[in-house]
């Protein structure tokens, strides 16, 4: 008998902690942990790319293009150099300080969360509460969320009760657990729009190739990912503000 109130507790230990991995969220950090707890064992966790930069005017016309070469350690670090991988000027985030380059010399120094690095990114490599804490930071409110539909896909809104594009909230793919839309206010009030597209599977987790930049419904910059790599390693210089210059990947 002994045994067998032995086996049936062990059962439904089971079954209650295989419910709770499924259960549904009921706030924006029950969204997080389960991005967490999807995907922390598999995601890559270094990623480097070449991304056409296509900005656009006000009457939608393309402006200029721009080649960005970018290289990602996770979780937190992010370099990129302008048109050449060898360039003198580009941006390095890393560890939520942004350091800015012009011709080889640091012109900018200041402290910034990169909201898209840590939803499209970070989440899958730092503790929930720390992704959490950074967005809340950020001016997210993770104890309001309602569902929507995004692209024929479900989504969880983070944010927001219900539809509201005056307060930032973060879209999240419901069944991929990826991040796919943010919103925020800026200047001028301007309901500023980012979307991540055309999700694609690599290396144990998911790349965007195309993101877009929108302000009040307009297109003001797209970004092209192509000759996309999952580097084993990364050379840690290239995240180091002294040696991002000379560094290269």
């Amino acid at each position: 008998m002994e045994l067998r109130r032995l086996s049936i507790f062990l059962l439904f230990i089971l079954l209650t902690n295989t419910v709770s991995l499924h259960a549904q969220p009921k706030n924006g950090e029950d969204v997080i942990r389960a991005m967490y707890c999807k995907y922390h064992d598999s995601w890559y966790k270094n990623i480097t790319f070449v991304q056409n930069t296509i900005f656009y005017g006000r009457n939608g016309n393309v402006e200029r293009e721009q080649l960005w070469y970018e290289a990602i350690s996770l979780p937190g670090k992010l370099a990129i150099k302008f048109d050449e991988l060898d360039s003198p000027n580009g941006i390095l985030f890393a560890d939520g300080v942004q350091y800015g380059f012009a011709n080889g010399t640091l012109m900018q120094q200041v402290d910034r969360v990169h909201d898209l690095l840590v939803l499209g990114f970070n989440v899958y490599h730092q503790e929930p509460k720390i992704t959490i804490s950074q967005l809340t930071e950020n001016g997210y409110d993770f104890s309001q969320m309602y569902e929507d539909n995004w692209n024929d896909r479900p989504v969880y809104v983070i944010g927001v009760s219900k539809p509201d594009s005056t307060i930032p909230q973060i879209w999240i793919d419901k069944e991929r657990l990826i991040f796919v839309r943010n919103l925020t206010i800026g200047r001028a009030d301007t309901i500023q729009e980012i979307q991540f597209n055309n999700y694609e599977r690599i290396a144990g987790g998911w790349i965007a190739p195309t993101v877009l930049f929108m302000a009040n419904g307009t297109i003001g910059l797209k970004e092209e990912y192509s000759q996309i790599t999952i580097p084993d390693t990364l050379d840690a210089r290239i995240f180091v503000p002294e040696t991002f210059i000379d560094s290269s990947w």
